[in-house]
C-alpha cells in the first residue's frame, strides 16, 4: 500500500537533506560513469593506419577533382549545343515575324504607288482585307507634305475626317501644333483608326529618335526601323518600321508606317515551349556594330556587347529593316536543357564517397578486429531496431484489437447491454485510444528530435500545478504524496512536454515501481530537480545503461515480457536534454530515483492545484496497472 506524506517524510531535517545529497551524488557519478560505445582509434599503433587511409582518401577525392573538371566542361558544352538548337529555332521565329511585316508593308506600298489618289475607304477596306502581321499595332501612310502645302493639305484631309489637324508630341506626351519646319510627315490614313492612341494627323518625324530613320528611309528607298523605343502614342516598347512609296515620277512621295509590339511579335511567332526553356534578351546594338571594323551588319553567332543573362549563353545577331539586333539566350533555372548540369557534383559526391570507401577499407584492412568489433556492434544495433520494430507492433496491435473488439460489441450487441455494461467498454475504449495517442506523440517527438525539427518554446512553468494535474488524471492525488519548497518552484521550459515527462515517470513508478511511490522537488544552484521515487527492485544492474535506449527493452523485457520497450523513457530524457536539462536514473539506499532536472526560472509562486486535469481522461491505479503498458 501506498504510504503517506507523513510517513515518506518522518526523517529528520537533517538526514532528509543527506539522503537528497546522496541521491544527486549517485545521479551524476552514474553519469559521468555510463560507458561510451566509441569507434576511436587507440594512440600509438593505430597512427600508421590513419595515415594510409587518409593518403587513400586523398588520392581518390584528389582524382575525382580532375574528373570532375573535364565533367564540366563536357557537359557546358553538351548545354551550349542544346540552347543553340533551340535558340536557332527561337531567332527563325523572329526573322520570320519579321519577314512577315515587310510583306504586309510592301503590299501597303504597292497600294499607293498603283494609285496616286487613294481614299480613306478604299485604304481601310484594303488593310482590311489583307490584315495585320502579328505584331502590327497597325498600319499608316504619310505623305511628304512641304511647308507651303501643309494648309491646304489640312483643308483637304479636314472635309474627310472632321476636324482633322497635323500636331507633334512634347516631351510631356501632349498634343500640340507642330512648329515651323521645312517638309512634315503628316498621317493621313491609319488603320484601326483607333489604334495606340488615335494618330490620324500625327507628324512622323516630330518624336524623339524618329527623324533620323525616317529620313533614311526616304534618302535610300529601303525599309528602315528605328531602334527599340517607347511608342510616341501609348509609351510601349516597340520600334516603328518605315517603307518608302515611290511615285510616277520615280521620287519617293511618302511612306508606309507601322509601329510593333516586339513581345506581341514574339508571342505569335516564337513557339510558346521555349519560353519554358529558355530565357532571352533582344538589344539593338546597330551603333556598337558599326564601331566594330570588319563587321557586316547580318553576321550571326557574333556577340557586339556582352550578355547580361548568367550562365551558358548563347548570343546571335541578325538584321532588321537596317537595324541589327542581338539576341541573347539562356536556359531558365528548371530546364530540362540543364538535365545533366550538376553532374561534376555527383563526381564529386562519388569520388569522395569512393575515397572515404577506400580509406576505410584500406583502415579495416590494417585493423581487422577492431573492424570485427565494430560489425558487431553494429549488428546488435540492427537486432535491437528490429525488436522494437517487432515490439511497437505488438504494442500498437493490443489497443487496435481491443478497440476493434469492443467497438464491434458495442455496434452489434448494445440493445442486449445494460447502462453500466456500455459505460464500461466505452471507459475501456477510451483508455486503449489514450494509448495509441500516447505511442503517435512519443514516436512524433522521437522523429523531430531525430531530425532536428522539435520546436520547444521556454516559458514559466510551474511543477507544482503540473504534478497535480498528472496526478489528477492517474488518480493519484490522494496516494502519490508530493513534497516541495513552501511557495512553489518554476522552471523554465516547455509546459506541454514536461507534462508529458512527468506523466512517463509517474506512470512507470506506478506500473514497474514498488507498492510506495512520492515525487521531490527541490531546486540546487540554478537547476530544479524532481525525482519520482519508488521502494522496488528497479532495472537490473547490468542493464542500467540502457534504461534511457529507444530501442532496447525495458526491464519488463528483460524479465521476460519481449514486447516492451524503454519508448517512454527515452522521450522524456530527450525531451529534457532539449530544455537543457537532463534525466537519469539511479538507485539510493534501496529505491528506485528517477531525477528530471530542468533550468530553474528564480520565480516563486504559490502552489496551484489543478482541478480540471483538461481533455485527458481521469485513469485509476488499478486500471493503470492492468494495462501495464510501459512506454
Amino acid at each position: 500500500m501506498p504510504v503517506s506524506l507523513d510517513r515518506a517524510y518522518s526523517r529528520a531535517p537533517d538526514e532528509y537533506a543527506e539522503y537528497l545529497r546522496a541521491s544527486r551524488d549517485a545521479a551524476d557519478s552514474i553519469h559521468m560513469a555510463r560507458p561510451t560505445r566509441s569507434l576511436g582509434l587507440s594512440a600509438g599503433g593505430d597512427r600508421p593506419g590513419l595515415l594510409a587511409a587518409t593518403l587513400v582518401c586523398f588520392i581518390v577525392f584528389g582524382l575525382s577533382i580532375l574528373a570532375a573538371v573535364v565533367v564540366h566542361r563536357i557537359v557546358d558544352r553538351q548545354i551550349e549545343a542544346r540552347i543553340i538548337l533551340n535558340s536557332d529555332v527561337l531567332v527563325e521565329g523572329i526573322e520570320e515575324g519579321i519577314r512577315d511585316v515587310d510583306q504586309h508593308l510592301s503590299s501597303v506600298t504597292g497600294l499607293f504607288e498603283a494609285s496616286d489618289d487613294v481614299t480613306a475607304d478604299e485604304y481601310r477596306r484594303f488593310v482590311n482585307e489583307i490584315g495585320l502581321a502579328p505584331g502590327m499595332r497597325g498600319v499608316g501612310y504619310m505623305p511628304i507634305v512641304s511647308a507651303q502645302d501643309l494648309e491646304v493639305f489640312q483643308a483637304r484631309m479636314a472635309e474627310t475626317f472632321t476636324g482633322y489637324q497635323v500636331f507633334e508630341i512634347d516631351t510631356d506626351g501632349n498634343r500640340v501644333p507642330v512648329r515651323p519646319r521645312g517638309v512634315y510627315f503628316p498621317v493621313q490614313f491609319f488603320e484601326p483608326r483607333n489604334a495606340v492612341g488615335s494618330p490620324l494627323g500625327l507628324d512622323g518625324g516630330s518624336p524623339p529618335g524618329r527623324i533620323r530613320h525616317l529620313m533614311e528611309s526616304v534618302a535610300t528607298g529601303q525599309a528602315i526601323a528605328t531602334p527599340l523605343l517607347p511608342l510616341a502614342t501609348t509609351g510601349e516598347e516597340g520600334l516603328v518600321v518605315y517603307n518608302p512609296t515611290v511615285g510616277p515620277s520615280g521620287t519617293v512621295v511618302g511612306v508606309v508606317v507601322a509601329p510593333l509590339v516586339l513581345e506581341d511579335l514574339m508571342s505569335e511567332w516564337v513557339p510558346a515551349g521555349l519560353a519554358n526553356i529558355l530565357t532571352w534578351t533582344v538589344r539593338d546594338v546597330t551603333e556598337s556594330a558599326l564601331r566594330r571594323e570588319g563587321l557586316n551588319a547580318g553576321d550571326t553567332h557574333t556577340t557586339i556587347l556582352p550578355p547580361i543573362l548568367e550562365g551558358v549563353v548563347h548570343s546571335e545577331t541578325i538584321d532588321v529593316a537596317g537595324r541589327v539586333w542581338q539576341i541573347d539566350t539562356a536556359a531558365t533555372p528548371d530546364s530540362p536543357l540543364l538535365a545533366d548540369s550538376g553532374r561534376e557534383r555527383w563526381v564529386l559526391a562519388i569520388g569522395l564517397v569512393m575515397g572515404l570507401l577506400a580509406g576505410a577499407a584500406v583502415y579495416s584492412f590494417l585493423h581487422k578486429e577492431e573492424a570485427l568489433r565494430e560489425v558487431e556492434f553494429l549488428s546488435d544495433v540492427i537486432a535491437a531496431k528490429n525488436h522494437f520494430i517487432a515490439a511497437l507492433s505488438h504494442k500498437i496491435g493490443t489497443p487496435l484489437t481491443s478497440v476493434l473488439g469492443f467497438s464491434e460489441i458495442l455496434r452489434d450487441e448494445r440493445g442486449q447491454m445494460s447502462p453500466q455494461e456500455v459505460r464500461e467498454l466505452i471507459d475501456a475504449l477510451a483508455d486503449e485510444a489514450s494509448d495509441l495517442a500516447t505511442i503517435h506523440e512519443d514516436l512524433v517527438v522521437l522523429g523531430r528530435a531525430e531530425y532536428g525539427t522539435l520546436d520547444l518554446e521556454a516559458v514559466q512553468v510551474d511543477l507544482g500545478s503540473e504534478i497535480a494535474a498528472v496526478l489528477e488524471v492517474f488518480d493519484l492525488t490522494e496516494t502519490v504524496p508530493v513534497k516541495m519548497p513552501d511557495g512553489g518552484v518554476r522552471a523554465l521550459a516547455d509546459p506541454s512536454n514536461v507534462r508529458r515527462i512527468l506523466r512517463h515517470l509517474i506512470e512507470n513508478a506506478v506500473v514497474h515501481g514498488g507498492d510506495t511511490v512520492w515525487v521531490n522537488v527541490d531546486s540546487v544552484d540554478d537547476t530544479v530537480v524532481v525525482d519520482i521515487i519508488d521502494d522496488g527492485d528497479g532495472v537490473p544492474s547490468d542493464h542500467s545503461w540502457d534504461v534511457f535506449e529507444p530501442y532496447l527493452r525495458d526491464h519488463d523485457a528483460i524479465s521476460g515480457n519481449p514486447e516492451s520497450i524503454a519508448l517512454g523513457l527515452s522521450v522524456s530524457r530527450t525531451l529534457a536534454q532539449r530544455m537543457e536539462g537532463d534525466l537519469t536514473y539511479h538507485r539510493v539506499e534501496g529505491k528506485t530515483v528517477f531525477g528530471l532536472r530542468l533550468p530553474i526560472d528564480g520565480s516563486v509562486v504559490e502552489p496551484v492545484r489543478i482541478d480540471d486535469p483538461g481533455s485527458e481522461p481521469t485513469r485509476s491505479v488499478d486500471r493503470l496497472k492492468a494495462s501495464s503498458r510501459h512506454l
